[in-house]
């Protein structure tokens, strides 16, 4: 593992801890045919609050000329989520997408609410290399769901990055290549956002969402 303190900063509206039962897997009920609703963030300008500047943690957040800029430079591990309401429906079909580059590892993150960290989909820039993870949350510890696994997908640069909940299934692409293919697992929480791991400076060019 790479791993081993979260620390987290979530930004955005907050919303009420969800009372359901966690399941590790469980049946989605599919969304109509195509997707019907989207949440589109191109970061020309900070209209959903992404912004952030946490100096104790040495995390911060910026929108400029179209880039979400994410710097996470404590002195120690861990990891750093930003995450936002999208309105998305994590309950049916789903469908992330974004562009990101950086120096280290970055990701995205689904699932997040105030007391739980959600789900990950990490790059390493660095080895060509990538991993989900469950974030945890306050009572929990990180897990590992797909385990670090070098792919030739992976650019030096910029990487597209897709994750789909289809069904009883999420499925994750780099530069359109299918690279996991794993059982869903219960969302505690609608926020969806970019993570950095300790140590890196990322990149992102927009977030696209559609359910």
């Amino acid at each position: 593992m790479k791993r081993f303190i979260t620390a987290i900063g979530i930004m955005g509206l907050a919303i009420s801890i969800s009372s359901c039962h966690k399941r590790d897997n469980y049946y989605v009920q599919p969304a109509p045919t195509g997707y019907q609703y989207s949440f589109d963030d191109n970061f020309d300008y900070d209209a959903h609050n992404w912004s952030f500047t946490d100096n104790v943690n040495s995390a911060y957040v910026s929108i400029s000329n179209g880039i979400l800029k994410y710097q996470y430079t404590p002195t120690g591990d861990g990891s750093n989520t930003v995450a936002v309401n999208t309105g998305a429906d994590v309950d049916h079909n789903f469908l992330i997408q974004t562009r990101i580059r950086s120096d280290y590892e970055m990701g995205i993150v689904f699932g997040v609410n105030n007391s739980n960290y959600g789900y990950s989909f990490v790059i390493d820039n660095s080895n060509g290399q990538f991993a989900v993870f469950s974030e945890g949350s306050n009572t929990s510890a990180i897990s590992t769901l797909v385990n670090w696994t070098a792919s030739s997908a992976i650019q030096s640069g910029w990487n597209d990055v897709e994750m789909e909940q289809v069904g009883d299934k999420w499925t994750g692409y780099i530069n359109g290549t299918k690279v996991f293919d794993i059982p869903a697992h219960y969302l505690e929480g609608t926020k969806i956002g970019f993570i950095d791991i300790a140590g890196t400076t990322g990149y992102a060019d927009y977030l696209t969402v559609q359910w």
